[in-house]
């Protein structure tokens, strides 16, 4: 993978961070031992920021900026098992200042759950594809950019499969670590979203099962 490339799936996936809190020290445990006891133990699993653009993406020869809308987020469910789906206004910012977001991109919005029992959490990219910018090819190398800048940090990519949730074809990567990435392009309706997750609840399955007409 290019730099470029993992910086895009870094950024997308970079609101975790934001979300848990300041800390991103490693847990003293595997997170397949016991839960997280700190949000931020959650955010291990999250790319790291360092790899982060300032300026506002564009799109390749219209000069438009990747808007945030949180309008968008109104396609997820309003919860997961029962925790709140919250706007993350970091993870949005971090993403849209990357310029290879904005070549497929023309709105997004970034949605979060946590659990703080248990570290579980789900943390989910709405995109608002760019007419003519997404086929299988493209969005076959978002998966792979997206798993593989995700998992960075939970060991690296484990493997991959496509299933059916909720009626709708879903792409699940799965880190050796325990994170877990899904991606849903809904090609009629010109809205692609990619989630990462983590722990018992599967709070990863329920939001792509829920997601809203």
């Amino acid at each position: 993978m290019t730099p470029g490339r993992k910086r895009l799936a870094c950024t997308l996936t970079l609101g975790v961070l934001a979300a848990c809190g300041p800390s991103a020290s490693p847990p003293t445990i595997p997170p397949t031992a016991a839960p997280a006891s700190t949000p931020s133990a959650a955010a291990t699993f999250a790319p790291s920021a360092a790899v982060l653009t300032g300026a506002p993406g564009t799109s390749p020869g219209t000069g438009a900026t990747v808007v945030i809308d949180p309008a968008l987020l109104e396609i997820l469910p309003a919860s997961v098992g029962g925790l709140e789906v919250v706007e993350n206004p970091e993870g949005e910012s971090a993403a849209r200042g990357d310029p290879l977001l904005a070549r497929v991109a023309s709105a997004m919005a970034a949605g979060f759950a946590l659990d703080p029992a248990s570290g579980d959490f789900v943390y989910a990219v709405v995109v608002r594809t760019v007419p003519g910018s997404m086929d299988a090819a493209t969005f076959r190398d978002w998966r792979d950019s997206y798993d593989e800048g995700a998992c960075a940090q939970a060991s690296g990519v484990a493997g991959n499969a496509e299933t059916e949730i909720g009626g709708r074809t879903v792409y699940i990567g799965t880190c050796t670590g325990g994170l877990r990435t899904y991606h849903v392009w809904l090609a009629e309706r010109g809205m692609l979203i990619s989630a990462s997750a983590i722990g018992e609840r599967r709070l990863g399955e329920l939001l792509v099962e829920n997601l809203r007409p």
